[in-house]
């Protein structure tokens, strides 16, 4: 009789206070998987989920199909203010259902999610970037090229800021051809979700170029023609600057028009493409003017998030050269590239 009377007990119990049901998000991947845990945080490049199997996992986005959070989550997309609330996301669309009753569809997909009790992850964050290449020959002829770039980005949900320094030094045959050390700051507020302003400055010494010290600044307005989390086009116009001390010449200053393009596109298997123009022709003599470019092609080290290497060509124009030098210098590089946040 006991034996009969306690299962009928136990099943009361279960029935008159049930258990809570488990919460779990649930990421479908290419190869149709499926990983069930929490999600901790999603960015442009992965998520990061807690399992109970694996502890926190980092799953690249290139390779998630869908995901989906049975909880309210924050969600941002770039340029609008964070949506709460349960998310649904295809790579056609994302779907969010808002707490407050409301439905949220966008084709793009968010720039950042991260749930209740977690720091913003768009609050402002330092990244940092080292770069070094080398290259050298030997034979009938020989080459020494040595050069390096590092930067630090202050970035925040309504501002950015670009600290950076490079240095390029080559040797042919035993003679320089290349020594030139540059460092500048670029400072960008945005007032609206597709504009800015800027203001910039940068300091330059050539060897080569008999250039002892150049120094440009420039501010003006910027706006974004293209603003996705894998792809953006951004045009500048403003005004300049521009100081330099050649050797065995005089002095000379101008003011100018500051024009400039910046392309950023985000491949689905994480390799990055840029591409950086700008122009900057004197308001005094139109036939004085510079034009800096720089394209570059970021490739992941073995899927890794810190290592890339950077394949990239840059051109320095200046119709006014110093005295005997030529208007165009362009450089090759192969770049390894270590960042960190």
């Amino acid at each position: 009789m006991k034996k009969t009377i306690l299962p009928i007990v136990l099943f009361c119990l279960a029935a008159w206070f049930p258990l809570p049901a488990a919460h779990a998000d649930e990421i479908t991947l290419e190869n149709g998987s499926a990983i069930i845990g929490t999600i901790t945080r999603i960015d442009q490049k992965a998520i990061l989920v807690r399992t109970d199997f694996a502890g926190v996992l980092s799953v690249d986005m290139t390779r998630v199909l869908t995901y989906t959070t049975d909880h309210p989550v924050y969600v941002a997309f770039p340029g609008h203010d964070p949506v709460r609330g349960t998310l649904t996301y295809t790579r056609k669309q994302t779907r969010i259902d808002a707490a407050d009753g409301k439905v949220v569809v966008s084709g793009d997909a968010p720039e950042h999610v991260w749930p209740e009790g977690a720091t913003d992850p768009r609050a402002r964050h330092w990244g940092f970037e080292v770069g070094l290449d080398a290259g050298g020959k030997t034979g009938n002829a020989e080459r020494l090229s040595v050069g390096s770039r590092a930067q630090a980005k202050l970035q925040g949900p309504s501002d950015r800021l670009l600290l950076y320094l490079r240095y390029a030094y080559a040797k042919d045959d035993g003679i320089e051809s290349a020594n030139q050390t540059a460092g500048g700051i670029d400072f960008e507020a945005y007032f609206r979700e597709k504009h800015s302003w800027y203001a910039r400055v940068e300091a330059e010494n050539d060897q080569i170029a008999a250039v002892d010290f150049r120094a440009t600044a420039a501010a003006g307005y910027g706006c974004y023609f293209l603003k996705k989390t894998h792809h953006t086009l951004r045009g500048r116009t403003g005004l300049m600057f521009r100081h330099e001390t050649l050797k065995h010449e005089s002095s000379r200053a101008t003011f100018g028009l500051d024009l400039g393009i910046s392309h950023l596109y985000r491949f689905a298997n994480a390799w990055r493409l840029t591409n950086d123009v700008t122009y900057t022709p004197s308001l005094q003599d139109y036939l004085d003017y510079r034009i800096y470019h720089e394209s570059a092609f970021d490739i992941p080290v073995v899927a890794s998030e810190v290592w890339k290497l950077r394949l990239g060509v840059s051109n320095d124009y200046n119709s006014k050269p110093a005295e005997n030098k030529v208007y165009l210098d362009t450089t090759y590089f192969t770049r390894l590239i270590f960042s960190w946040r």
